[in-house]
């Protein structure tokens, strides 16, 4: 048997042993896990694990990758008792495995991913069943997907030819339950069928140490990808059994660090599928057939790439096909030419026009990520429109040859800003459930579970983030009858045996479990019965320093840093600012007055005069119908005058009457960053982190920005001067 193993103590790596606890003389179970830039996964898993080790003696070895993220150090200070191998280079799955299996002491050695979470009862189990089964060399446990569905690769089929090919076609997606079709999977199988199976995922291995050793590790040939079968496949072939427990389970957020659109994953992944093919296959099959085979899997991967290019690509084209065609529209009606004749009368000088006009805006869009993060982001999408028609008028102001009316490109722009504004209000009704990025356009409904003397600093610090769209709905305690009706005036709205009716009731969007109130094996079992939703599960740690997701790790303790010459106050911000306050308000004062001047006029003695402090040395008073609730429209009917008279602004500061300014000469407002968060905010220090951003982050688009979801949500973000008085 070939040998695979490398040197840990080559000049490739270097060790660190575990300081925390003594390195036991016989251990149980030898864990080991390969790390590549998912640290806060991996101090997810440790954290874990911990939970799960029971009285076994354990050791447990971290093999980091070449991590640019400070994985060891960052690890090292978390979990002292664990060995770190640190490679200084890539060293590939199944060869930075190989470093500590050659290490292991172990009667028993797991090898699992770092983007798991174990429930506290799997090292149990996995163990009571390989001891229970001398004639199994490794068994596999469910694996469930982050949304709590089962994750198909829990157990495999060697793949043959024929289940490759039917997984190229695409049949084994398309009849996941088939036992022809879905052969790779096992299609048709029960999840919860305990049984004898051909191949594991590498993602959680559990081998008997001397049988892994005597197998040689994984095959070093196999960077990434494959190297699984091939291990299980050959461990089959020496006369061992391979077992799939349902028992228990673990949760796997798949392959975090990579991404399958990237263009190496693909590569990568086709080439371990057809390197397997080639070392068991290969000698039985014609050359024809080997070519047809290689084929296949070079056609799979490209067209596997194209879709995720596509898909990434037809927001953008979308985009650029809109605006191309408005343009050619606003031509067709300016100079009243016939559908018919436009390709004779639409010169080809102006060609250029429509490439100079996609290729300014495309410019604009990467600058202000409209297909990232701000993919729903109406502001975005109207400065990159913007920006674009600018940039064509200029531009083609100075050549003459490109000449092109002025009034078509100025209906294009504003046709486009309207119709690509619209498209992103219809994606965000559509996206609501779909999108999981905090700190986007949308506010998301969060329920958290876990109440323990960590839940109140956690609700702080959420609360704080000015950037994140968070809206707390209520606590889910993990016990029934808790201790409190709320904590930092989020109630308590009921237990963990209820938490799928309380999603379904208050429409979730995501939920997050708060550690160690709620353990690992109860996150499990509550995602298990959330799989037919659409809430996005993620976990705070102890540690409360981030907060870990599917897709993402948001850092709870970013700290603004702050930034003396405020953008706020420069001189072209206010002027900008000033004309943005007058083109709205002057427009809704002639469509308003003829209704209200009337009343507002007849009933001037019931206004009460308040006395805003706009700084310590400026003082403005606004007259307003009080209780403001019951006088909405007259109200902001009269706000409008003062924005008008320069007394307030559009979007602007709360409306305290008395309030001690924190920020000199801000101007009341109508509407205003903060008076979006406004409910969700009940200490002065978050309020003051709110405004704070406002002022550091300020530019006219921000303003755009808060006027837009202030419409669409329908904030009433004026209500709380009621609660003022």
């Amino acid at each position: 048997m070939q040998d695979h193993f490398m040197n840990p103590d080559s000049e490739n790596s270097g060790i660190t042993k575990g300081a925390g606890d003594s390195q036991p003389d016989h251990v149980d179970i030898s864990i080991i896990i390969v790390n590549y830039n998912v640290k806060e996964f991996a101090a997810n898993l440790l954290e874990s694990l911990q939970k799960a080790k029971n009285n076994f003696r354990l050791e447990t070895f971290v093999v980091d990758n070449a991590s640019s993220d400070g994985s060891v150090s960052y690890l090292k200070r978390r979990y002292p008792h664990v060995t770190y191998i640190g490679n200084r280079d890539n060293a590939g799955f199944g060869k930075a495995n190989n470093q500590a299996i050659r290490l292991a002491k172990g009667t028993y050695t797991l090898l699992i991913n770092p983007d798991t979470i174990v429930r506290q009862d799997t090292l149990v189990e996995m163990f009571r069943h390989m001891e229970e089964h001398p004639e199994t060399a490794a068994a596999g446990c469910k694996m469930l997907n982050p949304d709590g569905t089962f994750a198909h690769e829990s157990r495999r089929s060697v793949p043959t030819p024929m289940t490759a090919l039917w997984k190229i076609l695409g049949l084994t997606r398309l009849f996941p339950r088939s036992k022809r079709f879905s052969a790779y999977y096992l299609g048709g199988e029960d999840e919860n069928k305990q049984g004898r199976v051909p191949v594991l995922s590498g993602a959680f291995m559990f081998f008997r140490t001397d049988v892994l050793k005597e197998a040689g590790g994984f095959d070093e040939q196999f960077f990434m990808y494959g190297e699984d079968i091939d291990l299980c496949y050959r461990v089959r072939q020496m006369g061992w059994e391979i077992d799939y427990v349902p028992e228990t389970s673990i949760i796997h957020y798949k392959g975090e660090s990579t991404k399958k659109e990237n263009l190496d994953y693909v590569v990568t992944f086709n080439k371990a599928m057809y390197q397997f093919f080639r070392k068991h296959y290969g000698f039985g099959y014609t050359l024809f057939f080997r070519i047809f085979i290689l084929s296949g899997i070079v056609l799979k991967g490209v067209i596997s790439y194209l879709s995720t290019v596509i898909r990434k690509l037809g927001q953008p084209i979308t985009d650029l096909v809109l605006l191309n065609i408005l343009m050619i529209l606003f031509f067709i009606w300016r100079y009243e030419i016939p559908p018919t004749a436009i390709t004779s009368m639409y010169h080809i000088q102006y060609l250029f026009v429509n490439l100079l006009l996609s290729v300014i805006f495309i410019g604009s869009a990467v600058y202000y990520d409209l297909y990232g993060k701000n993919r729903f982001s109406i502001p975005a999408a109207i400065k990159s429109t913007i920006i674009a028609f600018t940039g064509v008028v200029v531009i083609t102001f100075f050549l003459r040859d490109f000449a092109f009316s002025r009034l078509i490109l100025l209906l294009s722009c504003i046709a486009g800003v309207l119709i690509l504004s619209i498209i992103r209000l219809v994606q965000i009704n559509l996206s609501r459930k779909a999108t999981n990025i905090p700190g986007s356009f949308l506010e998301r409904k969060v329920l958290l579970v876990g109440l323990n003397d960590k839940t109140a600093q956690l609700i702080r610090k959420i609360r704080s983030r000015a950037d994140w769209r968070y809206r707390l709905v209520g606590l889910v305690a993990q016990d029934p009858d808790p201790d409190v009706d709320e904590i930092e005036n989020v109630p308590v709205i009921g237990d963990r045996r209820s938490i799928l009716q309380l999603v379904r009731y208050h429409e979730a969007d995501e939920i997050i479990f708060i550690l160690p109130a709620v353990d690992h094996d109860q996150i499990l079992r509550i995602i298990s019965e959330l799989r037919d939703t659409s809430v996005y599960p993620r976990i705070v740690p102890d540690s409360l320093d981030y907060i870990v997701g599917k897709t993402n790790v948001d850092y709870l303790d970013d700290i603004p840093v702050m930034d003396i010459n405020l953008p706020y106050f420069s001189r072209w911000n206010l002027f900008l600012k000033r004309i943005m306050d007058l083109s709205v308000s002057l427009p809704l004062l002639i469509l308003l007055t003829p209704v209200l001047l009337l009343p507002v006029l007849i009933h001037r003695n019931k206004r009460t005069p308040l006395r805003i402090l706009v700084s310590d040395a400026l003082t403005h008073t606004i007259s307003l119908f009080l209780p403001y609730g019951s006088h909405k429209w007259k109200n902001r009917y009269l706000l409008l005058w003062h924005v008008v008279a320069g007394r307030a602004s559009i979007v602007g500061a709360p409306i305290v009457p008395d309030r001690k300014p924190r920020f000199a000469n801000v101007k009341p407002g109508l509407t205003g960053f903060r008076q979006l968060s406004e409910n969700r905010l009940y200490h002065e220090d978050e309020k003051q982190m709110h405004e704070l951003y406002y002022l550091q982050n300020y530019s006219i688009w921000l303003d755009l920005d808060v006027l837009v979801k202030t419409l669409i949500y329908r904030h009433s973000t004026l209500e709380g001067i009621d609660r003022q008085q």
